[in-house]
């Protein structure tokens, strides 16, 4: 695909320009991911009532079975959706993200001229409390479908939004789907710093500063 791509001037990609798509591919399926999950293990560890509504989810989906997940039992699992969409709520892994303005804007009165760069803070934008009443706090329930009626879709972007949004968003959320719920199938999982512990840095990635530390226990057959 990328072979055949054409800037607007009909100019196909150099080499270079095509190793750089290729590094950003790597790079951001990677590292984005990552730490989502690391994200998501420690709200989950901080949050023992959330973590055991997963657990029951799953052993609704699998029983005591160890068999491989598939796609159907992906689609089942519903509330385990809702705790990734408000990890990256609270913790999106890319902090910020910029666009150039294709034309003239009005906001809040003020005159954006086209070809103006636009930073989107993803980071403060999801913690509006029009929104998203009590923001900081941990509550995946905020993204069951009747709690999500009337909430302006750009009210939470973790993965950008428009024609310029994540092309691997649908991978990168069924890849930490897969993995959170193999942990959890297995062991529990317990925090080991208190939220106020991680700073996180927002650089390219929002990472906490000194790592996360959590303990798995191996669950009990059941």
């Amino acid at each position: 695909m990328l072979l055949k791509t054409t800037d607007e001037d009909g100019n196909r990609l150099s080499h270079q320009d095509i190793q750089e798509e290729v590094d950003t591919f790597m790079f951001e399926g990677h590292d984005t991911t990552a730490a989502a999950m690391n994200w998501a293990l420690h709200l989950l560890g901080s949050h023992p009532e959330a973590q055991q509504k997963v657990q029951q989810e799953l052993q609704e989906v699998f029983g005591s079975s160890s068999r491989p997940m598939t796609t159907e039992d992906l689609k089942k699992l519903k509330y385990l959706d809702c705790v990734i969409k408000e990890s990256l709520r609270l913790f999106p892994s890319v902090p910020f993200f910029a666009r150039s303005l294709c034309d003239d804007c009005l906001i809040s009165g003020f005159k954006i001229p086209k070809g103006a760069n636009a930073i989107v803070i993803t980071y403060a934008l999801h913690r509006d409390p029009r929104y998203f009443p009590e923001p900081e706090e941990f509550r995946p329930e905020r993204f069951f479908p009747e709690n999500s009626v009337g909430r302006p879709p750009y009210a939470y972007v973790p993965f950008s939004a428009g024609l310029r949004n994540c092309i691997g968003q649908r991978f990168a959320l069924m890849e930490e789907k897969v993995v959170l719920a193999s942990i959890l199938r297995n062991f529990s999982v317990e925090a080991c710093q208190e939220r106020e512990e991680l700073n996180p840095v927002g650089e390219l990635i929002l990472r906490p500063e000194q790592g996360i530390r959590i303990k798995l226990e191996k669950r009990m057959s059941l």
